[in-house]
């Protein structure tokens, strides 16, 4: 299911399956201790989604058909998070 779009949830909102897969899956950062552990939690990649991977200390996004370091190298997720201005 593609995302559909950015929205956001006052506190103490009960969110149907649609609300979850529909929004908050595209606004989340996944955490995997490694790629094996990425692969065995998610049944199918959608492209846009985001992971942090523990062992590696990378911040990784899925291109719709390879996952790639977002800020297009070796750059570790502190700084990763302080460049997408969270």
């Amino acid at each position: 299911m593609a995302g559909l779009g950015f929205k956001v949830f006052p506190a103490g909102s009960v969110l149907a399956s649609v609300d979850v897969n529909g929004y908050l899956m595209s606004q989340a950062v996944g955490v995997y201790d490694d790629v094996a552990d990425r692969l065995a939690k998610i049944v199918t990649f959608t492209e846009g989604m985001v992971s942090y991977l523990k062992d590696t200390n990378s911040l990784e996004t899925y291109t719709g058909s390879s996952w790639v370091a977002v800020g297009g190298g070796a750059v570790g997720f502190e700084t990763n998070f302080l460049l997408m201005g969270a």
